[in-house]
């Protein structure tokens, strides 16, 4: 049936190109060749293209919004009805929480909309005097008393980020290799090269360290996400298992050795779409994509992995059948997958679970993992392109609302749990908060440019498989759009901003009666809290004028002691600065014992580096700047082998002209030859790609290399120093920076300050 119905569909593409006007007929071709390869379809027997499959009653469970499926082929009867419906002449309807935009946009304005937030809770008394006491006692090194670790949103729940330490050793990454530093002797203790990719994250376990990086996939939507496991228990660092995922990797969370990784796949480049080239073959477009849709099998829509050793791979649907999850009520195009992955233990395929919707945001708790993301607009709804309904389009995406999905993590794998729905849309990862069996939620309603906007403070209750909201307080920053939230036990922060900042402080004591307590207005705004102390938070944003202009960046120290009437006691201001702090949580770094905050910071055409705050007696004063300028070595050290003309010149090169020769005899470019664990020249800049193979291989036929060694082509990187991370070890402040802009990828070189932690004065410096 499905090779008469291609056919057929072929006799009809044929017949409307040649009834069109226009001279290149009537239809183009996107996506696969065909259909693909997997699974039986479980709709063959369908009378036409055109049909839309009816799933009895029997056939799933509805829970709190989500349905669940008891086999596989009932989830794929699901897939061909509910995408069926929603496929016409250009494939699927596209919309989103993006609006009406063409195919593959929606997944780059994903990338650019995840921007995390967040910070630490400060500990409490009784949890430092414990761990004052096993330090005293000769215990292991303890984070907080003898170290500082990631700067997180939840005590207890760890976060992937580009560097981590457990007090003796640092372990981040450089030029595409993972980098283990001996914090004592201050010296690099060894490195593996690490899967390509970009947007590198890690945990550590002991002597577990598990590696998150965003790659290319030569399949479905082209993302794909590589887990490695690597024992760093000595000093070089020894991959063991290295496992390919499809989907784009949004956030991990790690709760007591366990990693929960949430990636997002996208199944809509699965499919051998066409699209009409005139009016006549809109029709007949849409019965073909109908009609792909409906012989697609699961492997068309769930993400595949793969697990990959030295000696074999395999590959296999990423999660089963009985673990997949549909909302309800159609929330957007898209599979969001959680994996269950033990930092120091095998990787098991089965501990995953998914919903097909797109994930947005993650929140984690010790118990419970959240997936929230705003709820897809049907464009279909406002009419067409000579039809638009603009005011009703205006209309539906000030009144989004936020699906957001709990899943139980107090097991080793993650199992969904419950699902909700609020009003709104959310900022980040701080807009939410459970406490005490509730989940916290802050959102905005409304445009949040216009007039009319208002945030609110919404709070969730578990009641069987449903999240129920059971109180809310709104009337927050009319007008405004949200900059920060925090929330601190029964206490809630959140900071709008349009011209002034208004600071709100809300008490959450009563689940059922959210209340408003007091707002502080003042210039500027906070773009992350941190609370460090019952009555003290710190504010890290931007300083402004009376009209909203931002001036530079701006630290203001908030008293909460009454809460009805906070107050900002004390500011810190940098003229034409800017810090990333709003965008990236990781790099705040508040060190109790001592009362220093560490933020990076970069002043216009005038510095970059990071500011050293004390906060003490209800002051901010700044201690000193530390920077990467001037290492301690000159620019062009290098412990790999410079290649120069003369080298060439003593190769046989009659046979055959190389790409190496243009970048020898060019001064500007430096060519290196490097040992395993040999990377970079300092003040240079060495990519590690592909293309770097192929100049080995040139190199290497050419008997330019010794050993082991492996080309770099690297060139003079004059963009600034930037300082990414700060890490306290003992009496020491280590910072991790990388020359360029932007973010840090982990494929440029990186660099490793020491510092004094009293004087600042620099103690060592290295190149990774």
């Amino acid at each position: 049936m499905p090779k008469i119905l291609i056919l057929a569909l072929s006799f009809l593409l044929v017949a409307a190109g040649c009834g069109s006007d226009s001279p290149g007929g009537g239809l183009g071709i996107s996506g696969a060749a065909g259909p693909s390869t997997g699974a039986e379809a479980a709709a063959d027997g369908a009378e036409g293209a055109g049909t839309v499959i009816d799933l009895e009653p029997e056939d799933v469970v509805l829970t709190a919004g989500l349905v669940r499926f008891d086999d596989c082929a009932t989830l794929l009867d699901y897939l061909h009805a509910e995408y069926s419906a929603r496929v016409g002449p250009w494939g699927f309807d596209q919309g989103g929480w993006f609006g009406p935009m063409p195919l593959g946009e929606a997944e780059m304005a994903l990338e650019e909309a995840i921007a995390a937030e967040a910070a630490a809770a400060a500990a409490s008394a009784d949890m430092a005097a414990e761990m004052a006491l096993a330090t005293a006692t000769g215990a292991a090194r303890v984070e907080g008393v003898d170290f500082s670790g990631t700067n997180v949103q939840e005590v207890g729940v760890d976060e992937a980020d580009i560097v981590k330490t457990d007090g003796s050793r640092i372990f981040t990454l450089s030029s595409g290799r993972l980098v283990v530093v001996d914090a004592a002797s201050r010296r690099t203790a060894g490195s593996v090269a690490v899967a390509e990719g970009w947007g590198r994250e890690l945990f550590i376990d002991g002597d577990g360290l598990l590696l998150i990086t965003r790659s290319h996939s030569e399949s479905g939507d082209g993302s794909e996400t590589v887990l490695q496991r690597i024992d760093v228990s000595r000093d070089a660092p020894r991959i063991i298992e290295t496992v390919g995922v499809q989907g784009s990797y949004i956030s991990a969370r790690s709760v007591g050795g366990t990693a929960r990784v949430i990636m997002r796949y996208d199944p809509q480049w699965n499919f051998p779409f066409v699209f009409p080239q005139n009016e006549s073959a809109t029709d007949v477009a849409e019965t073909a994509n109908r009609a792909a849709v409906l012989n697609s099998t699961l492997d068309d829509w769930l993400p595949h992995y793969t697990l990959g050793s030295a000696d074999s791979s395999t590959g296999s649907l990423m999660v089963p059948c009985d673990d997949v999850h549909a909302p309800s009520v159609f929330s957007g195009f898209g599979v969001t997958t959680v994996i269950s992955v033990p930092i120091s233990g095998d990787f098991d395929p089965s501990s995953s679970t998914a919903v097909m919707a797109p994930g947005d945001t993650v929140y984690a708790s010790t118990g419970s993992l959240y997936v929230a993301t705003t709820r897809w607009l049907d464009p279909g709804e406002f009419g067409g392109e000579d039809d638009w309904d603009e005011d009703g389009w205006r209309e539906a995406w000030s009144e989004r609302r936020t699906s957001v999905h709990r899943f139980d993590i107090s097991g080793d794998a993650a199992v969904y749990a419950s699902s909700g729905e609020v009003l709104g849309v959310i900022r980040n990862q701080f807009s939410l908060s459970e406490h005490n069996g509730y989940l916290r939620v802050v959102t905005t309603v409304g445009d949040p440019w216009g007039e009319e906007s208002e945030s609110h403070v919404r709070v969730l209750s578990t009641d069987g498989d449903v999240l129920m909201e059971v109180g809310s307080v709104g009337d927050i920053g009319r007008g405004e759009n949200v900059q920060s939230v925090r929330f601190v036990g029964d206490i809630g922060y959140v900071v709008t901003f349009r011209q002034i900042d208004p600071f709100y402080t809300i008490d959450l004591s009563d689940p059922t009666d959210p209340r408003i307590l007091g707002e502080l207005k003042i210039p500027g705004f906070s773009s992350y809290l941190h609370p460090i102390s019952d009555t003290l938070v710190l504010g890290v944003g931007s300083d402004a004028d009376d009209e909203g202009r931002v001036t530079g960046a701006k630290v203001s120290l908030f008293d909460v002691s009454d809460l009805t009437a906070p107050r900002e006691v004390a500011v810190w201001t940098a003229p034409d600065g800017w810090n990333d702090i709003g965008w990236d949580h990781r790099a705040f770094l508040w060190w109790a014992p001592e009362e220093l905050a560490v933020i990076p910071v970069t002043v216009w055409n005038e510095w970059s580096g990071a500011v050293v705050l004390r906060v003490a007696d209800g002051t901010i004063t700044e201690v000193g700047r530390i920077d990467h300028e001037n290492a301690g070595t000159e620019p062009g050290r290098t412990d790999c082998r410079k290649l120069t003309a003369a080298d060439l010149a003593s190769t046989d090169m009659d046979d055959f002209t190389t790409e190496l020769e243009y970048f020898i005899s060019d001064d500007y470019n430096a060519v290196l030859a490097c040992d395993p664990g040999e990377a970079g020249i300092t003040g240079f800049e060495c990519p590690r790609d592909t293309w770097m193979d192929m100049l080995t291989d040139e190199a290497e036929r050419l008997g330019l290399l010794r050993g082991e060694e492996s080309i770099s082509i690297c060139w003079p990187n004059d963009s600034p120093n930037v300082i990414v991370r700060s890490i306290v070890i003992s009496d020491e402040l280590w910072t991790l920076g990388f020359k360029g802009w932007g973010s840090f990828d982990g494929q440029s070189p990186a660099r490793l300050h020491v510092n004094d932690l009293n004087t600042l004065q620099r103690l060592a410096a290295l190149e990774l």
